[in-house]
């Protein structure tokens, strides 16, 4: 049985369509002419989800959430009319993340939102119009390396944060940080 059944449907809604929301959000901060930078940007959210899902698989919520997230794709194009304002959102599901499942279910999930935010806003940097564009496969092999290979919990002020976004994706990073802050 998922864990997710602690949680009423509206819950859930609202748990598994943040994830998506978030990279939603994230790359309308800084909205390029054209469509290169949204193909790249929601392949590279696809991709941080699926990787979530796989790196957290077997018992745990934040898996749970993703794998719900990739379900309920058929959805996706409401919840990207549902993405300008989001910020009250994450900020309700961290308090019924902490009363229901836990401060470290609610930690998870922050990360996990972080984390999907800096590698949509990375997926087609600030310098992308100069260089060369990465193949494909190796593009978002490295994703799903980066996610595997643990989420950073990012913050404007780790020394690991990316350097190739936009002042408006860095913007958004950091209010997205902000509104998940975590009362311990």
């Amino acid at each position: 049985m998922s864990e997710l059944s602690i949680f009423s449907d509206e819950e859930i809604t609202l748990l598994t369509s943040l994830p998506y929301k978030v990279g939603v959000w994230i790359s309308h901060a800084d909205d390029e002419e054209g469509e290169a930078d949204d193909e790249r940007e929601m392949k590279s959210l696809s991709a941080c989800l699926k990787a979530v899902a796989k790196e957290y698989d077997g018992p745990g919520l934040v898996d749970d959430i993703a794998r719900e997230t990739l379900k309920r794709e058929p959805f996706w194009m409401e919840w990207t009319d549902q993405s300008y304002n989001i910020l009250p959102d994450c900020e309700q599901a961290l308090v019924l993340l902490k009363e229901k499942a836990g401060l470290q279910d609610a930690k998870n999930y922050k990360s996990a939102l972080l984390e999907i935010a800096a590698t949509v806003a990375q997926a087609y940097g600030e310098f992308n119009g100069f260089d060369e564009v990465p193949e494909e496969e190796g593009f978002f092999g490295s994703i799903v390396n980066k996610v595997v290979g643990g989420f950073s919990g990012m913050s404007k002020d780790d020394a690991n944060h990316p350097m190739n976004i936009s002042p408006s994706e860095d913007s958004a990073i950091s209010q997205l940080a902000a509104a998940l802050k975590i009362d311990e």
